[in-house]
């Protein structure tokens, strides 16, 4: 079985210690609401927060790639990328089908760990993934993810385990089943059978080198206000909205956060510069005049998220050309 603990699952981030809990939380929430599980699992708990996992530990023992349909686009379209993307893998590679799209997941041979590493598996994941436009995430360590074989009661569908060799038969007429199937259960990426030839991630990694890096170093500076950082066009057009997508505003709080905090990674700042962060991007929110908004919850979900290195880099909304994702790594 891939699923190793402890992990945190549901969208609460809630510790997930054993298989036993595992599956009590999936008869209890499945129906009622989408399932989720940490893509990864993790070592250890934080040091001074112990209702949390620490980001440090993190154990990651696949690739995963997130496709999804884009405004305009079609199944076809993320069924072909899907297809070109599995004929650019190798080892034990496993398909589940969301109900909108796809998550691919590859083995390892042997898991990496931390988020140092994290970095190399952003680049692998993405040169494996380049020209495919349905694309919509690849994994990083903080990673939320559905479980297979469950109900979405919000868009009526299940989350299925598909034959990944089936499915390359054909991509285009193959019959995505619309119920989970007792003979697919040994595929599901963590609940199924336990993974084989899995791909050298270290070899790839070693064999590709950054041929250049840019470090920046410890953060040394002091906490400005959210107000005064420049937002992309594309985030732009998605704020000033009466009710923004919940990728709109996760996409918004990382964006601020990371220039809060000059670029350096989220371990380097104290606890006193993290709860300034937050305030600073809490007063920021609060005048951008959204209709459900209350301080309590946006306060809950910044400091939820605050910690987080991975910052998008792919625009949540088409609003045309953008200064901050023109190619150029700042």
């Amino acid at each position: 079985m891939p699923l190793t603990f402890p992990r945190e699952i549901g969208l609460r981030r809630t510790p997930c210690e054993n298989e036993n809990d595992f599956n009590t939380y999936i008869e209890k929430i499945n129906g009622k609401a989408s399932c989720y599980t940490s893509l990864y699992s993790f070592e250890r708990r934080d040091e001074y927060r112990s209702w949390k996992y620490d980001v440090e530990s993190v154990v990651m023992d696949r690739a995963w790639w997130d496709f999804d349909m884009l405004e305009g686009g079609t199944m076809e379209d993320v069924k072909k990328d899907v297809c070109s993307l599995l004929s650019r893998l190798s080892g034990d590679v496993r398909l589940v089908f969301t109900g909108r799209g796809f998550h691919v997941h590859q083995f390892f041979d042997e898991p990496i760990k931390g988020t140092a590493i994290a970095k190399h598996l952003e680049r692998y994941q993405k040169d494996r993934a380049k020209g495919l436009k349905t694309l919509d995430g690849v994994g990083f360590p903080q990673k939320l993810t559905r479980i297979p074989d469950t109900y979405n009661p919000k868009r009526g569908r299940w989350s299925v385990n598909i034959d990944t060799d089936s499915f390359m038969v054909n991509p285009l007429s193959y019959n995505i089943p619309a119920e989970p199937q007792k003979h697919l259960t040994h595929l599901d990426p963590f609940r199924g059978k336990a993974p084989e030839q899995g791909f050298n991630i270290r070899r790839w990694i070693a064999n590709n080198p950054v041929l250049e890096t840019v470090s920046v170093g410890e953060f040394n500076g002091e906490i400005g206000s959210a107000g005064q950082i420049p937002i992309p066009p594309c985030l732009e057009k998605g704020m000033r909205q009466e009710n923004p997508k919940h990728t709109v505003r996760i996409a918004l709080v990382q964006h601020l956060a990371e220039n809060l905090r000059w670029f350096a990674h989220p371990s380097t700042l104290t606890q006193e510069q993290k709860t300034q962060s937050v305030e600073s991007i809490v007063s920021f929110i609060s005048k951008l005049g959204w209709r459900d908004f209350n301080e309590h919850t946006s306060r809950f979900h910044v400091n939820s998220i605050i910690d987080y290195e991975h910052v998008p880099t792919k625009c949540c909304i088409d609003a045309g050309p953008c200064w901050a994702h023109d190619g150029v790594k700042r």
